[in-house]
């Protein structure tokens, strides 16, 4: 879920930015998409690494959970540094008018 989670607000920024006929104001759906998945991988890293505790490390896959952790809070990170700069830039195109 990390990954789609980059995905969609990469795919969201290279579409505004390489595309003609996507704008900024059309990308705007990628961060609060990227944002909800982020937050969802952060939780479930979070359950995984519970569960790996609660059996002892008998399942395995705590470095897979560690690194879903990092990735989603990486794009955690991205999504929210995207939504304030979207919103300075709606201050600012407001205030230009």
């Amino acid at each position: 879920m990390a990954l789609a989670a980059l995905a969609v607000l990469g795919g969201g920024l290279a579409a505004a930015h390489y595309s003609g006929a996507v704008g900024l104001y059309q990308a705007i759906p990628a961060v609060p998409i990227g944002f909800l998945l982020a937050f969802f991988s952060v939780r479930l890293a979070r359950r995984a690494r519970l569960e790996h505790d609660r059996s002892l490390g008998r399942i395995g896959g705590r470095r897979l959970a560690t690194a879903a952790r990092i990735l989603g809070g990486f794009a955690l990170l991205l999504a929210i540094t995207g939504a304030l700069a979207l919103g300075v830039f709606a201050v600012l195109t407001l205030a230009s008018r």
